[in-house]
């Protein structure tokens, strides 16, 4: 976990906070939306520290569903008195292969059929009414508060990264003006 392990030492000022939530679908039965995930990060974010006075920028570093997470947590943060203090702290974000414009579902939908994840894979998909909402009040906040956005994706496959993520990390941070 490059993050946790590399990033603070190459670093030393960086605090890196990672947030992990549970995934499952088969036999699941959770019904945690993008919405409750969202709000578990920014109550996480506020118990760390984040979102006082002395708190330092916050650049997201966001995978998957993890930059969907992102996204809900910074909008719904404009509409909260003792959460916008965190979406005033950001800085920015990179968001690694997030389903912005949803992603299909069809397997994944016959795997959650009956359980209360449903809604969430539904909320996922292609042509989406949430994830179409979710851009538009993102997109919102984001221009408010001059964030500096970044979406990394794939276009072909490839082999298993060789180089250090973490160099990539940096000179990527470097020249995105976040260092």
């Amino acid at each position: 976990m490059w993050v946790r392990d590399a990033l603070p030492n190459a670093l030393p000022p960086v605090r890196a906070v990672l947030f992990g939530y549970n995934t499952t679908l088969a036999g699941s039965n959770s019904f945690k939306s993008v919405a409750h995930l969202a709000s578990s990060l920014s109550d996480t974010l506020k118990a760390s520290g984040f979102g006082t006075p002395a708190s330092k920028p916050l650049i997201f570093l966001a995978h998957s569903l993890g930059g969907i997470i992102v996204k809900e947590a910074l909008a719904a943060s404009a509409s909260s008195d003792s959460r916008r203090p965190i979406l005033q702290q950001t800085a920015g974000a990179v968001f690694f292969g997030a389903p912005t414009r949803g992603m299909e579902t069809q397997a994944l939908v016959t795997m959650v059929s009956g359980q209360p994840n449903a809604g969430l894979i539904r909320d996922l998909a292609i042509r989406s009414e949430y994830l179409r909402c979710l851009e538009d009040r993102f997109f919102d906040v984001a221009t408010e508060g001059r964030m500096k956005l970044f979406w990394a994706f794939e276009t072909k496959t490839s082999p298993t990264v060789a180089v250090s993520a973490t160099t990539h990390w940096l000179r990527f941070a470097r020249q995105a003006d976040f260092l």
